[in-house]
């Protein structure tokens, strides 16, 4: 049998708090073996990160370790328990032994110094190399992780652009030098979301850890560049002989990656075992709930189900919670689709509408500092774009990050001013109309959008009573104001006694419910939805999606709805738009784009969806 490197027995983890006791980790054990990968899957809040923590030995204050064992065996060493040894020794296993991959890289990595420092930094802080070995290594390991080409590659595109002068052997190196010490000298801020991510995944690899740790690696990704971490990781593992720890919210994405999972529940083991066993023979009505609740391609269903379908949670006198599976008006939800004849039916009534917008031929860059700071040329984020968007319609835009997506949304609300085009709203030319127009200022309160990130939407300096107010406040609406926000939040599934409350008091589902509250209150016709739901939960995603569109059933709304994920674009919407570079790839109904792509731009976006299915 492969030898154990991770073994955790009875772990407890408690946060003392001023007014109780949270118990974030309750009697957790699992074994970790040499090259297994093991996947903990939760919601927010089950207890995954505070698990990773406590490897790790980084629980924050007022969190306590107050019972169980760590073991950890590194390689032809004496097997330690983590929670026993002095903190300068687990220092000398953290970010050796067992290094970690954090969610947000961009929080990770230092802004002010350049990827090269900050790799070559973690490399001098565990090994005894100089500083030039350690820049060598760090070029490898950006090379390793797919981040820079390996330099045969180099050569081979040198050779290539090249072709016609014949360049020296010295003049090849001297290009490939080149283009290694570029990448060293990026900042942060200069690299995408997933080429961030790979330098986090360079700097958590650089001593050859025995346990890698990825916390969330992959939430906040493109399915293109989330395809592509999963994939790293998995070679990575085999190629080093890592374990593996992966930590997500979302089964479908580890059906392909781990080997077996735990299943965690406010704290608690519910399900655990190999991953085949789990996904086609779900025991606990939670892993159920977390298998059903994500939108899948092969079919639309009415509604999604959540977990709440699948399970009913109590808490006895003792504290202790009790679960009970729960039957009510799930097989309903389950097997209620919407056919290929009523989509039809559905958009054959809306475009016989006059389009509420129309966009023609809309352009919009960002100018690129030449000498002497004069504009030199543009970089073009919206690039001769053309469509309509008719009444009580959901239109998708769909794409990676970069493709322009966010830019038009903007431009569409005359946030970002466009170079060339028309928008007309409502019969208005909006285009050029004065941002202090009186005309735009009436318009905008037809116009609304709710953003990606709630807590980043809402001043948590005002409680959401006020923040939902504030738009009423700001348009000189005459209503009962106070009648009005517990109107609204009743109607986005909240309590209207939660009006006291401020931002940092809600989970990040009801949050986003009140950012939807406050884009309803000045009763909108028209409201975009960026990437609203891309950072939550699947259980919690499934829930905003079923309420967007109870809200377009009773009020008439129409969307336009902005995401990555074409499995979410394609539950919530009537037409798609496929975005590529700034430019319009393909626009037709969710179903055909599916079955049909006509680019292999399309093709490669469905083929990076996770499935859910098992290899």
């Amino acid at each position: 049998m492969t030898e154990t490197v991770l073994d955790v027995r009875h772990l407890q983890v408690k946060f003392t708090t001023e007014t109780n006791i949270v118990v974030a980790v309750n009697d957790l054990s699992f074994q970790l073996r040499k090259g297994e990968k093991l996947g903990i899957v939760g919601e927010s809040g089950s207890g995954k990160s505070v698990t990773s923590l406590a490897i790790m030995g980084l629980v924050p204050t007022p969190g306590q370790i107050t019972n169980g064992e760590i073991y950890f065996a590194p390689e032809n060493k004496t097997q330690v328990d983590l929670l026993q040894v002095s903190e300068a020794e687990r220092r000398s296993y953290r970010g050796v032994e067992i290094a970690m991959i954090f969610q947000e890289p961009m929080s990770a990595l230092n802004p002010v110094y350049d990827i090269g420092f900050q790799l070559t930094e973690a490399i001098l802080l565990h090994q005894k190399v100089s500083l030039s070995e350690a820049r060598r290594k760090a070029i490898a390991l950006l090379q390793e992780v797919q981040l820079l080409p390996h330099d045969e590659v180099l050569k081979q595109q040198y050779i290539d652009e090249n072709s016609n002068l014949q360049p020296s052997d010295r003049e090849i190196s001297h290009y490939i030098n080149r283009r290694k010490q570029e990448i060293l000298k990026r900042y942060p801020h200069e690299l995408s979301g997933g080429q961030l991510q790979r330098i986090t995944i360079a700097m958590a690899i650089s001593c050859n850890p025995s346990v890698l740790i990825a916390d969330e690696p992959t939430t906040a990704l493109d399915v293109t560049v989330q395809a592509t971490i999963l994939d790293l990781l998995r070679d990575l593992c085999t190629e080093r002989g890592m374990a593996l720890v992966f930590i997500t919210h979302d089964l479908a994405v580890i059906a392909e990656l781990v080997d077996t999972v735990t299943v965690m529940y406010r704290g608690n083991v519910v399900e655990s075992g190999d991953i085949k066993t789990v996904f086609t023979n779900p025991q606990h009505p939670y892993t159920k709930g977390l298998l059903a609740c994500r939108p899948t391609l092969k079919r639309k269903l009415r509604i999604l189900p959540t977990v709440a379908d699948f399970m009913e949670v109590s808490t006895t006198p003792e504290g202790e919670i009790e679960i009970m599976e729960k039957q009510t008006d799930l097989d309903r939800k389950l097997t209620q689709t919407v056919t290929d004849t009523e989509d039809r039916s559905r958009l054959e009534k809306l475009v016989q509408q006059k389009p509420i917008m129309s966009v023609k031929e809309l352009r919009v860059g960002f100018p690129l500092k030449g000498v002497f700071g004069r504009t030199k040329k543009y970089m073009m984020a919206v690039n001769n774009v053309s469509f309509e968007v008719y009444p009580g319609e959901t239109l998708g835009l769909v794409g990676e990050s970069g493709c322009g997506k966010s830019t038009l949304a903007r431009t569409l609300l005359r946030l970002i001013q466009p170079m060339q085009g028309d928008i007309v709203f409502d019969g208005d030319n909006i285009t050029n109309l004065s941002l202090k127009s009186q005309k735009l200022r009436s318009l905008r309160r037809q116009m609304q959008i709710v953003f990606q990130n709630p807590y980043n939407s809402l001043n948590p300096r005002i409680n959401i009573g006020k923040a939902i107010a504030e738009p009423l406040v700001v348009h000189n609406i005459k209503c009962d104001r106070k009648r009005k926000v517990a109107e609204l939040l009743e109607r986005v599934g909240l309590n209207p006694d939660m009006k006291n409350r401020y931002p940092h008091e809600f989970s990040g589902g009801q949050r986003q419910r009140v950012c939807i509250a406050r884009a309803l209150a000045l009763e909108p016709q028209f409201i975009i939805c960026d990437e609203s739901v891309s950072a939550l939960d699947v259980s919690v995603q499934a829930q905003v999606l079923n309420l967007l569109k109870e809200l377009q059933a009773d009020f008439g709304l129409t969307y336009v709805f902005i995401s990555h994920d074409l499995s979410v674009v394609k539950f919530m919407s009537d037409r798609i738009i496929v975005m590529n570079k700034g430019k319009i790839e393909e626009i037709d109904t969710a179903e055909e784009i599916y079955r049909n792509p006509k680019t292999e731009y399309t093709r490669k976006l469905i083929n990076s969806i996770p499935t859910g299915e098992l290899n």
